[in-house]
């Protein structure tokens, strides 16, 4: 039943197994909670995030002169550390408790809305909180400036946090009313300051109190120049000074729930002064649970610590989704940063949901041990994943029009239209398709003329996630009909992202060939990688990556010794600086470049220059390390079958209903293995059901009754109200301080 949606993944050459194995279906990856990804360093150590306390600075550092000679810049910062958690615990010590108000009525203030707040943080499961809010900011300014600024200023700051297309104005701030009263004023940038930090800050200009958006407070004239406590910033208190001998880099697991690694770290940034320097070995995927190694340049824990004050719990041990949670711990200094590429691998464990063998099947359990056991032993065909080219699947098309110098193709295809959008950006790309449709006149300044002016009315209803649409556009505006230089203004890593695309197609088909045209065979003319070098020079470890790679063509004496295996065989990914094979692979990759009017000679001529394509080697099979799996019985749909870290330090235990339900039972795996770098788990578990992973197919699974009963058929929202891609949708966690569409 499933065949259909094969025809998506061999679109990108996604088409052999290694094993003749029978398959299952599954749901992959219906509750982001079933899917937890710990990634593994190169010094072995694993991600886990078990603490989230702020360790003593001495204990941490790795200097032993340091611990016992300390520097009396250091030992005094020691001190008050020490001191401030003695009274508050695990949180923070704020600038609000270090340096008090000096008058009376500012101490009392500021204390009667610290009280509000802590009231406020009991509340964690109040939904209807947030309404209260608003209440209470609008009663507090209202009996300061009155009824009707008051409500301009709720009115502007609820609309920007509902989202720019839901603000009745495009204000950033609100001015008050003059102010005569000096401690009025004070009062009320201390409560901005203090209880209405999260949504708005206040400037003053021309004597009249601004009250800002806090999307904006970059775009205040005064930003930077005070305090939390609002007291000017010196030279000397913008400049951190670091204690000689401690290491340079913070480093933390960033444990994080539906959000990618990108917008979770954009979010730390954000909340950090100054220029930050934050380093990550790779990024994570949003539907997950993951947690991986992270470090700042000269940055203490207590810093980020604010970001483990949410009042959620996660989403782990419950079935409710809509939420994203970031949380930070394990914090240890060390000499050496993370950069991309420094991780040993990943350690996945997933849970796949209604497992379903098939009617014929006499003994379920028996047969997922038998898939699972051949999945152990054999490994995988080292696919790159169906996520490599987008969405839409498209990803490629757009590097080979570039590999051909053709620029405007590659907007085109960039700007055409893509099913599943929202309808303005719909109506948007369909006016940018037909721009000259109306044209009678072939002039290319009429054309210039009608671009320019399409560009800017298209760009309006672009949304902000549409980095390569607003990059085209923006300069499209300025300067249309270039569509080389428009191509350069998208960001460089994106640009990378479809020409790597191109190497990733070719190499998915040439492999899917040579797995057809000779099994598990190794071959006269394949190409091997000696020695076992699993970790290159500056420390990266991958199955692919040409650096520190040597490789060696097969002959017939080779074959004969019975030295090398598939598990050896690599398969270059087209390039500049690397070696083909010297067999029917060399032949399929030059014939699959041919059938897109491209030729090897092409990958020297790419005309960007800050991109190349040097070339790569990638194994043929990956082979998962660490094993293991369990077949679970449940009865609800939905329940959690999986601790997280989270979880565990808040020491709550999975909950299964007590009382037997009369509905049937229903079958899940839940199955654990480790992978190097740049290998796909969606890939890894393709093998082991033999269906497909596309997002196409996933979709048309059931949670409970036959597994793919629905597929062929419209997905109809049943009692269950369970589709798989919509129900666990981010929402940011309000209290964590994170918006997602500033990104």
């Amino acid at each position: 039943m499933a065949e259909q949606y094969d025809a998506i993944e061999r679109e990108v050459g996604i088409c052999a197994y290694l094993s003749e194995e029978p398959g299952f279906a599954a749901v992959l990856k219906a509750r982001f909670s079933d899917f937890l990804v710990h990634e593994t360093n190169n010094n072995g150590e694993v991600a886990i995030l078990d603490s989230l306390k702020i360790p003593n600075e001495k204990e941490d550092s790795i200097s032993k002169k340091e611990e016992e000679a300390p520097s009396k810049k250091e030992e005094a910062s020691s001190k008050k550390g020490e001191e401030a958690h003695s009274k508050k615990g695990e949180e923070t010590p704020s600038k609000k408790e270090e340096e008090a108000p000096s008058k009376k009525a500012e101490e009392s203030s500021q204390k009667e809305e610290d009280l509000r707040e802590s009231k406020k943080r009991k509340h964690s499961g109040n939904e209807d909180g947030d309404e209260d809010i608003w209440i209470r900011a609008k009663k507090r300014l209202t009996s300061w400036v009155g009824e009707d600024p008051a409500k301009n200023v709720v009115k502007l700051i609820r609309a920007w946090e509902d989202g720019p297309k839901t603000a009745e104005w495009s204000g950033k701030f609100v001015e008050l009313p003059k102010i005569e009263e000096k401690e009025k004023r004070k009062e009320i940038h201390q409560w901005i300051r203090g209880s209405f930090s999260k949504y708005a800050c206040a400037d003053t200009h021309e004597g009249q109190i601004r009250i800002w958006h806090k999307k904006f407070e970059k775009e205040m004239p005064s930003f930077g120049k005070f305090d939390k406590v609002g007291k000017p910033r010196t030279a000397r208190a913008k400049k951190q000074i670091w204690p000689e001998g401690k290491p340079n880099f913070l480093q933390f697991v960033l444990y994080k729930e539906n959000v990618d690694t990108g917008t979770a770290t954009g979010n730390i940034v954000r909340n950090l002064r100054g220029r930050v320097r934050l380093g990550y070995a790779g990024m994570k995927d949003k539907r997950g649970i993951t947690s991986q190694f992270c470090t700042l340049y000269q940055r203490r824990p207590e810093e980020i610590i604010s970001f483990n004050k949410a009042r959620r719990s996660g989403g782990g041990g419950s079935t409710y989704g809509n939420v994203c949670v970031i949380r930070v711990g394990n914090f240890k200094y060390v000499n050496r940063e993370t950069n991309l590429g420094m991780l040993k691998g990943n350690r996945f464990d997933v849970v796949l949901r209604n497992v379903d063998v098939g009617r014929e099947v006499e003994k379920p359990k028996e047969y997922i041990e038998k898939a699972a056991k051949a999945f152990q032993e054999n490994g995988f065909i080292n696919y790159f994943g169906m996520q490599r080219f987008g969405k839409d699947h498209d990803t490629h098309k757009v590097g080979i029009e570039i590999l051909k110098r053709n620029f405007k193709g590659a907007v085109d295809m960039i700007m055409r239209t893509k099913p599943n959008e929202a309808q303005r950006t719909n109506f948007a790309r369909k006016k940018w398709e037909k721009r000259f449709e109306s044209l009678a006149d072939e002039d290319r300044k009429t054309k210039e003329k009608v671009e320019k002016e399409c560009a800017g009315k298209v760009l309006r209803d672009m949304g902000r996630f549409m980095a390569c649409e607003v990059a085209l556009l923006n300069c499209l505006k300025r300067e249309p009909l270039n569509y080389r230089k428009a191509w350069t203004r998208i960001p460089k890593h994106i640009r990378s992202m479809f020409l790597h695309a191109v190497q990733s197609v070719v190499w998915n088909h040439a492999v899917s060939r040579r797995i057809e045209r000779h099994g598990k065979k190794v071959c006269v003319g394949d190409l091997v990688q000696l020695g076992k070098k699993e970790q290159s020079e500056n420390g990266e470890s991958s199955t692919s990556g040409r650096k520190g790679k040597i490789v060696k063509v097969l002959t017939e004496e080779d074959l004969k010794a019975k030295t090398f295996s598939l598990t050896d065989v690599v398969i270059p990914l087209v390039g500049t600086k690397i070696d083909y094979p010297e067999n029917e692979t060399n032949q399929d990759i030059e014939d699959l470049l041919k059938g897109w009017g491209l030729e090897k000679s092409d990958l020297k001529k790419i005309d960007d220059k800050e991109l190349s394509l040097g070339g790569d080697y990638r194994k043929i099979v990956c082979k998962p390390s660490d094993i293991n799996y369990t077949i679970s019985e449940y009865t609800n749909p939905l329940q959690p079958l999986i601790p997280t870290d989270l979880m565990k330090i808040n020491k709550e235990e999975l909950k299964f209903p007590e009382e037997k339900s009369e509905k049937k039972s229903l079958n899940a795996l839940v199955v654990g293995f480790t992978l190097p770098p740049s290998s796909y788990a969606t890939v890894a578990l393709r093998e082991l059901m033999k269906r497909p992973t596309s997002s196409e197919y996933q979709r048309q699974l059931q949670l409970e009754g036959e597994c793919e009963g629905s597929l062929g058929k419209e997905k109809k929202d049943d009692k269950d109200g369970m589709k798989i891609d919509d129900k666990d949708d981010a929402k940011i966690d309000d209290k964590d301080d994170m918006k997602i569409d500033n990104e």
